[in-house]
């Protein structure tokens, strides 16, 4: 044999052999490239089961729920838009979820339109601020007031990135603020490797998360942790998550969550009388959350948008939480946000 080619073939594949060690080595610094106009669109799913026992550990049998307790499935479109650009790279965002289902027990309804989140985040992706629509039933919830929603992480879709250059191998651990007034989470992450989702380069990221829960609220429906004469609810979660982020522009391309996490609700005198399981129910959540990226594309080109619902505040009376007819002169197709 020719001993330049030989010698040539042999280079090859010493330069073969080297490119995995080369790829471990190489540093990316995640930051999101935000556009101003952007739209982006994600599958959402999400099965869970929620096992119900009373004080003593017995399972409670309530209609619908089998041996393994209570199923509880959602799905839906979660569309994204970029409504501002910052220059230090943050940038304000919409989500807006469409086309929602939820199947609880046995019986399937569809989710609210209309309801949409304002959030504000850093270069990192860490929420500065959100604001969401009081329009509707979900608001209505006694317990949002202890939600501290204006420092709350950015989560599902989300991910806050660590502020310096990684690479395959690295690890790191964050301290951010958990949704309950006053709590927090704690965030281990890694990057397990590098992979190939539509022909975009990602990394993957696995982080556990763990969340504490502890909640409480007076008979007059305040909130009041830790008074004793309400409704109170404590235990914890943890999220065993995987991202795959585009290494071009930061962006999201899929997650798989995997969550799990036991609860405890004490309710009141008068309404444990009421209840079905007395005034102690030990809850056991399990269930599994995935997102991927459907498309990116331009917010004058959503063909799906739905007006928005109307600002009444009082969504128990009649004609509240219905979308906003337009004025006679506007009666045509709705104007995309």
């Amino acid at each position: 044999m020719n001993r330049r080619l030989l010698l040539a073939g042999f280079g090859g594949l010493l330069t073969l052999s080297a490119l995995p060690t080369l790829a471990q080595d190489k540093t990316y610094t995640l930051i999101f490239k935000h556009t101003q106009g952007e739209m982006a669109k994600y599958k959402l799913v999400m099965d869970m089961t929620i096992q119900i026992k009373d004080k003593d550990g017995k399972a409670i049998s309530l209609p619908g729920m089998d041996e393994a307790g209570m199923k509880m499935k959602m799905g839906g479109t979660l569309v994204q838009k970029t409504k501002a650009v910052k220059a230090d790279g943050g940038a304000t965002l919409s989500g807006q979820m469409r086309e929602g289902t939820m199947e609880v027990m046995g019986q399937s309804n569809s989710m609210p339109e209309g309801i949409e989140s304002i959030t504000e985040v850093d270069k990192l992706g860490k929420v500065l601020k959100m604001e969401t629509s009081k329009d509707g039933e979900p608001m209505n919830n006694p317990f949002m007031g202890m939600m501290q929603m204006d420092k709350m992480t950015s989560m599902g879709v989300g991910i806050v990135y660590p502020d310096k250059p990684v690479k395959v191998g690295d690890k790191w651990e964050q301290t951010l603020p958990g949704m309950v007034k006053g709590s927090t989470l704690k965030v281990l992450s890694k990057v397990l490797g590098i992979e190939q989702i539509d022909g975009k380069e990602a990394l993957q990221i696995k982080q556990y998360i763990v969340m504490p829960l502890d909640m409480g609220m007076d008979k007059d429906g305040q909130p009041a942790k830790g008074k004793g004469n309400g409704m109170s609810m404590t235990g914890s979660m943890t999220i065993d998550a995987l991202y795959s982020i585009s290494t071009a522009d930061a962006r999201v391309l899929k997650t798989v969550n995997k969550i799990k996490g036991t609860m405890r609700m004490n309710l009141p005198k008068e309404a444990a009388q009421q209840s079905p399981f007395g005034s102690t129910m030990n809850m056991g959540i399990t269930g599994v959350m995935t997102q991927s990226l459907l498309s990116v594309g331009k917010v004058e080109d959503d063909k799906d948008a739905k007006p928005a619902v109307r600002a009444c505040g009082f969504s128990h009376r009649a004609g509240c939480g219905r979308r906003s007819s337009p004025a006679p002169a506007a009666r045509r197709p709705p104007i995309p946000a």
